[in-house]
């Protein structure tokens, strides 16, 4: 037979049941949040990888630091000009390059001398006031293997021509510039319709 408890004990044990209840899910959030904190990365914890001492810029390749082109000579031609510096003029409303005036010119967002990327030298093959200067008016004398000179002061860089081509006057692939340095002459063909492209390779 089953042994009857009395009401008044039945309340105790549940009152300290309860509380036992309490205290146990207290501890464990307390060493929950605990937990939590450490895991969120304290400086304390988290480890930083050393950082090495190794010098890298010694590995990097030392290229060619040329200035702004100062002279053009491409003895085949019988150019010996000066070059000054050119860029994007609005004619009309329309963004076209200037043409430099008695002299070649480098277009000023192109490689410079000796340096990766492609050096971009235009000038007239003729001129309607005689003032100024038809630096490119034998430029169609040029064929592959010439050497184009180009001066940055007292620095001279040699350009072996490897293609003479005639483009439209659209066609403006012949700018572009990847890591080789080279140098691009432009001018009109004799007809004024189209370009004469001379392009070389540093040597």
């Amino acid at each position: 037979m089953a042994r009857t408890v009395p009401k008044q004990r039945r309340s105790r044990w549940t009152t300290v049941l309860a509380v036992a209840l309490v205290v146990a899910a207290g501890v464990v959030a307390w060493f929950g949040m605990a937990s939590g904190r450490s895991a969120n990365a304290s400086p304390a914890t988290v480890t930083i990888a050393p950082v090495s001492t190794h010098d890298q810029s010694a590995e990097a390749p030392s290229l060619p630091q040329g200035g702004l082109p100062t002279r053009l000579v491409v003895p085949r031609a019988g150019i010996n000009a000066g070059i000054t510096e050119v860029g994007v003029i609005s004619d009309g409303g329309v963004a076209v390059w200037e043409t430099a005036w008695r002299a070649a010119g480098h277009h000023m967002d192109s490689a410079r001398p000796g340096q990766p990327g492609n050096m971009v030298i235009s000038g007239h093959v003729s001129v309607a006031d005689s003032r100024n200067l038809a630096v490119f008016s034998a430029l169609d004398k040029v064929a592959p293997g010439d050497i184009v000179e180009v001066y940055s002061g007292d620095d001279v860089f040699r350009y072996k021509v490897n293609k003479v081509v005639v483009v439209p006057a659209s066609a403006v692939a012949v700018l572009r510039s990847d890591h080789t340095a080279t140098v691009t002459l432009i001018t009109c063909t004799r007809d004024l319709k189209n370009r004469l492209v001379v392009q070389g390779t540093l040597i």
